[in-house]
């Protein structure tokens, strides 16, 4: 059994866009999971179609998810999770034909994630393709900075790599994932998405470990924003913006028992374009996973 499936047996960091812990080793048979996850987002800035940067007012973001996870296998694990959305918009452009950027929070649950992953090699690398459902649950505002989500079915296909630098670099992995969403069309425009990301990390000792991470996007088709409130799309523009974005970050995890652990993680955004800029993104999570065969 690879070490890093014993060290990290059900970290997720459920619903966000990041990286989840070790996810290309996943745990054993008869697992079941749960995590908690908090997420802390400020956007104090704009990015344009050029990536330049403008001020229009500040976000801010509070996010909390929770994930339930059970492997019948080695190779097979399903999870299922939602996050509860609070957003504030400040500032003196606030979106016309919304309420929604008034000044006060505003919080509902937003999008259901079912993920089936299958873990199909762990040597000379370990590899985990897998697939994802993104349903919403109601009908929930779109339109406005402080809007919770997109409210739009998602399709996803995608996998984790990850190898253990044990070899050259002890107590070091490196770990890579990257999707493709198909994501419903609006206003007859696509606005498919492909997301990377990458982590490495070490283990200072068999309980801390500590983290680099990156995280990349691309929208393939969509709008350049902002647009005129004249513009057919201005109803559907944050749906519908081409966004792309790279953010770099980093993190810390403790495992205080077996199968119980917490973890912090910090990122920001370094250029974008067609949406919010990440200044500040704190998640704190807690994750704690047990055996059904013991």
């Amino acid at each position: 059994m690879h070490w890093l499936r014993r060290r990290f047996p059900l970290l997720l960091l459920g619903l966000l866009p990041a990286l989840t812990w070790a996810q290309a080793w996943l745990p054993d048979r008869g697992t079941i999971g749960a995590s908690f996850v908090h997420d802390d987002i400020e956007n104090n800035d704009h990015f344009l179609p050029n990536g330049d940067e403008l001020d229009v007012g500040h976000t801010r973001t509070f996010s909390d998810a929770i994930t339930l996870a059970y492997s019948p296998s080695d190779r097979w694990l399903l999870s299922l999770g939602v996050p509860y959305v609070r957003s504030r918009y400040h500032g003196d452009h606030p979106h016309l034909g919304t309420n929604i950027d008034d000044g006060t929070y505003r919080g509902t649950f937003t999008d259901l994630r079912a993920d089936l992953h299958f873990e199909a090699m762990e040597n000379p690398f370990a590899f985990a393709p897998y697939v994802a459902l993104i349903v919403p649950l109601h009908d929930y505002p779109t339109l406005g900075h402080a809007a919770p989500g997109r409210h739009l079915d998602e399709r996803w296909i995608g996998f984790y790599a990850g190898k253990s630098l044990d070899r050259w670099l002890p107590r070091m992995y490196v770990q890579g994932q990257y999707d493709f969403a198909f994501v419903r069309e609006v206003q007859n425009v696509s606005h498919n998405r492909s997301n990377a990301e990458l982590e490495v990390g070490y283990f200072l000792n068999p309980k801390w470990s500590v983290r680099a991470l990156g995280a990349w996007q691309r929208t393939h088709g969509g709008i350049d924003v902002p647009v005129p409130r004249t513009n057919r799309y201005y109803p559907n523009h944050d749906r519908l913006a081409a966004e792309r974005y790279l953010q770099v970050g980093g993190g810390v995890a403790f495992e205080w028992s077996p199968g119980s652990s917490a973890y912090l993680v910090y990122k920001t955004a370094v250029s974008g374009a067609n949406g919010h800029r990440l200044n500040n993104g704190f998640t704190l999570g807690v994750a704690y996973s047990f055996s059904t065969l013991r």
